[in-house]
C-alpha cells in the first residue's frame, strides 16, 4: 500500500518542497494531489493555506531508478534491517506519537532515517494493559441482604504489524487481547468473608465460575426479624346489625322503629384484653441480631358501673345500662330513654347518666347529662343541651345551645375568649408606642383611654361578655384568675384607663391572661364531641370535635377544643374557633358577601373548598381576609406567620 502524507505551507510549491525534504524524496518518486489552494481576504490576509498530499510510490514503481537502496520490514513483530549498496539510500521510518523513538539516545518524531542500522534504535511500544478482575460486596442498608457485584474486563499486548521491505516504512500497531480471568467460588467466598458476611450465604449461586463482563448475585440473605402482635380490648357489646334504612330528614319519623340503645344487663361480659404475641429475633448477613420490641399490651381501664376479673383481663357489668368508652375508660352509664320530645309536658330532664330523646326537643327545655352523653334522634329547636360526654342530634338544630364536655367545654370557651382578648391588647400596646412617641406630654392612662374609645372599644365589650357569660359558672374557676377578671373590670371599663401608669401593666396582664389560655386549654384534654345535621342560630361550645353532616350552617357560633368537620353544604354568617386541630369546610361565605370566619389559636390547619369575599381566617394572633372568591384554600402557621394558599398559590 503506497505511504501517503499531507504538508501544509502558504503556497502549493512551498508545501511540496517542505514535504520532499522532510521525506528526503526527490519529486520522482512521489505523485502529489493538491487538497487546498491558499486563499487570502479582501485586504491581502492570508485565511488558508494551501495542502498536499504526497504520495510515496512503490518501490517497483522506481526500482529501475534505484535499486541499490537500503530496506526495513517487520518479521514476527520484530523490525529487520538491510543497508544500502553502495550509492544508495538508507531506508527510512514513519510513526506515529503512540510509539516513542530514541536514536543515538535522542528522542525523534514521525520521521528517522535508519543512516547508522539498527544498532543505535529504540523502539518503545505502548504499555501492556493488564486485565481487570474485580469482587466487590454491597449489603443492603437493613443488612438483610449482600450483593456480590463482579466486573472483568480483559487486558492488551501491543506489537508491530508484520510488513514487507521497503525504503520506506510505516510502522503499524496492533494489539493483542489479554484475557481475564475467571472469578471462582474461592475468591467470592473470600470477598464475603472479607466484607463480614457470614449468615445466609446462597451456596447453590456461588458454587459456580463467573465468565461474564459484569454480573450481580444475591450472594446472602438474613433472617427477617418476626414483628410482634400488640395486644387489643375487644369490646363484646358492640351491635353489628345496621341500622334501619330510614329518611332521617322526612318531616314525620316513627322513632319506635329506630334500633333499641344498646344496653347490657349486670354480670355480663363487656370487654376481654387480648394480650400481645411476641415477635420473633432476625439476624442480618454480618450475623448479627435484630431485636424486635416487646407487643404492647393495652390496659383494659374501668369506671362506674364496670369491674374487672380476677386476672385482670375480662370486664364485667356491675349494672345494667348503657356501655360507653370514653377518654379510654370503659363505663356502664345508667340510662334514662324517653320515648317521646322533651318539651314542656315532659319539663327539663337532669340526669346523672346517658339521656336519649327519641324524638325532638323543643319549647326551651333544658336537658343535662351530669356523667354521660346526650342521644336526641329528632331536632332541637330553641332548647338547651349539655352533657359530660358526647351530643349527637341526628337531625337539625335551631335557635339552640349546645355544650359537650362539662367543665372542659366551659374551659374551652374560656381559653378561646382570653385568646381573642390577647390579641386585642396586643395590638392595643402597638397603637401606644405610635401615639405615644408624639404625645409625650400626655399620662399613658388618657392615651390608652383614647385608644380604647376610638379603636379598641372590643376591649370593655368583651370584658363585659365574659362577665355575663361565666356569671354562674365562675365558681368553677381558681381564685387567682377571679382575681384577675376583677382587674380587668377595674382598670379596662368606664374610667377605668386612667388609672394605668404605665404600659408595661397592660403587658403584664397579657403575660396573665396567656398563663390562664394556656392552662384552660391543659385542663380540657378529656375531650366531648358533637354531631349534628343542619344548624340555625346555634352556639355550640365542645371540648372535642364538631362534626356538621347537614346542610349548612347559619347564623352560628361554634367552639370546639380538637376540630369542626363540615364536609358538605355551606358556612355563611357564622363563626368557628378551634384551639387545636383542623377546620374542614366545603364552602364559606356568599356570593353577596355574607361575613363568616375561622380561627386557630394554637395549631392546626384550615381547609376551604370554596372561599367568598369577606370571609376571613385567623391563626393565633394574625388573620386574612379574602377580598376574591378562592378555591381550594389552605391556611397554616409557618415561621412565626400565617400563610394562605389557594390551590399553589401563595396569597399571603
Amino acid at each position: 500500500m503506497a505511504k501517503e502524507v499531507i504538508f501544509q505551507a502558504e503556497t502549493v510549491e512551498k508545501a511540496i518542497e517542505i514535504g520532499l525534504k522532510q521525506l528526503r524524496l526527490e519529486r520522482s518518486q512521489v505523485d502529489i494531489e493538491v487538497i487546498s489552494e491558499p486563499r487570502k481576504s479582501i485586504f491581502g490576509f492570508p485565511t488558508r493555506s494551501a495542502a498536499v498530499k504526497l504520495i510515496v510510490k512503490d518501490d517497483d514503481q522506481h526500482k529501475s531508478e534505484i535499486n541499490n537502496d537500503g530496506t526495513v520490514w517487520v518479521e514476527h513483530g520484530e523490525l529487520k534491517y538491510s543497508p544500502p549498496d553502495d550509492g544508495g539510500r538508507y531506508p527510512i521510518i514513519i510513526f506515529d506519537s503512540s510509539i516513542s523513538v530514541t536514536y543515538n539516545g535522542v528522542e525523534l518524531h514521525q520521521r528517522l532515517e535508519l543512516n547508522q542500522g539498527l544498532k543505535p534504535l529504540k523502539l518503545t511500544l505502548p504499555p501492556e494493559e493488564t486485565p481487570v478482575k474485580e469482587v466487590a460486596v454491597f449489603i443492603s442498608p437493613d443488612k438483610l441482604k449482600a450483593y456480590l457485584h463482579i466486573t472483568r474486563s480483559d487486558g492488551f499486548r501491543y506489537y508491530l504489524e508484520d510488513q514487507p521491505p521497503s525504503r520506506l516504512l510505516e510502522l503499524k500497531l496492533r494489539k493483542e487481547p489479554i484475557p481475564a480471568p475467571p472469578v471462582t467460588t474461592e475468591e467470592m467466598v473470600a470477598a464475603l468473608r472479607n466484607a463480614g458476611v457470614v449468615y445466609g450465604l446462597k451456596t447453590e449461586k456461588l458454587s459456580r465460575t463467573v465468565y461474564s463482563e459484569q454480573e450481580e448475585i444475591l450472594a446472602a440473605i438474613g433472617k427477617v426479624p418476626v414483628p410482634p402482635q400488640d395486644g387489643y380490648i375487644k369490646y363484646e357489646f358492640k351491635d353489628e346489625e345496621s341500622e334501619p334504612d330510614l329518611d332521617l330528614d322526612a318531616d314525620r319519623i316513627d322513632y319506635y322503629e329506630l334500633k333499641p340503645v344498646p344496653s347490657v344487663n349486670s354480670q355480663d361480659v363487656l370487654a376481654h384484653r387480648v394480650l400481645g404475641v411476641p415477635g420473633e429475633e432476625g439476624i442480618n448477613v454480618l450475623g448479627e441480631p435484630i431485636p424486635v420490641a416487646e407487643p404492647k399490651n393495652p390496659q383494659l381501664l374501668v369506671g362506674e358501673g364496670v369491674r374487672l376479673s380476677d386476672d385482670q383481663l375480662t370486664a364485667l357489668a356491675e349494672r345494667a345500662g348503657l356501655p360507653v368508652v370514653h377518654n379510654g375508660i370503659l363505663k356502664v352509664l345508667k340510662v334514662f330513654e324517653l320515648n317521646s320530645d322533651a318539651n314542656l309536658e315532659t319539663g327539663n330532664i337532669r340526669f346523672n347518666g346517658e339521656i336519649v330523646v327519641r324524638g325532638s326537643v323543643t319549647d326551651q327545655v333544658r336537658i343535662e347529662a351530669v356523667s354521660g352523653g346526650v342521644q336526641v334522634f329528632g331536632m332541637v329547636d330553641q332548647a338547651y343541651i349539655e352533657a359530660e360526654g358526647n351530643v349527637v342530634i341526628r337531625k337539625n338544630a335551631i335557635a339552640a345551645e349546645i355544650k359537650a364536655g362539662g367543665v372542659s367545654a366551659v374551659f374551652t370557651r374560656a381559653a378561646s375568649y382570653l385568646h381573642k382578648l390577647s390579641v386585642q391588647f396586643g395590638q392595643l400596646i402597638q397603637a401606644y408606642f405610635i401615639v405615644g412617641s408624639r404625645m409625650v406630654s400626655i399620662d399613658a392612662g388618657t392615651i390608652i383611654k383614647n385608644l380604647i374609645e376610638i379603636k379598641f372599644n372590643a376591649i370593655p365589650k368583651m370584658i363585659r361578655e365574659f362577665d355575663a357569660d361565666f356569671g354562674t359558672e365562675l365558681d368553677l374557676f381558681s381564685p387567682d384568675f377571679r382575681t384577675l377578671l376583677l382587674e380587668l373590670k377595674h382598670y379596662f371599663l368606664d374610667r377605668g384607663p386612667l388609672r394605668i401608669g404605665d404600659i408595661t401593666f397592660v403587658q403584664q396582664l397579657i403575660d396573665r391572661i396567656n398563663f390562664w389560655q394556656s392552662e384552660f386549654q391543659k385542663s380540657s384534654d378529656e375531650t366531648a364531641d358533637v354531631q349534628v345535621g343542619y344548624l340555625q342560630n346555634t352556639t355550640i361550645e365542645a371540648s372535642g370535635i364538631v362534626r356538621v353532616q347537614g346542610k349548612g350552617v347559619y347564623y352560628s357560633n361554634i367552639i370546639a377544643g380538637r376540630g369542626y368537620y363540615q364536609p358538605q353544604g355551606v358556612f355563611r354568617n357564622s363563626h368557628v374557633t378551634v384551639r387545636t386541630g383542623n377546620i374542614e369546610v366545603k364552602e364559606m361565605g356568599s356570593r353577596s358577601g355574607s361575613a363568616a370566619s375561622a380561627s386557630i389559636t394554637t395549631e392546626g390547619k384550615i381547609l376551604i373548598g370554596a372561599v367568598h369575599p369577606n370571609v376571613t381566617v385567623a391563626y393565633r394572633n394574625q388573620k386574612y381576609q379574602f377580598l376574591q372568591p378562592a378555591t381550594n384554600v389552605k391556611v397554616l402557621w409557618h415561621e412565626d406567620g400565617i400563610v394562605v394558599y389557594s390551590g399553589k398559590q401563595k396569597l399571603t
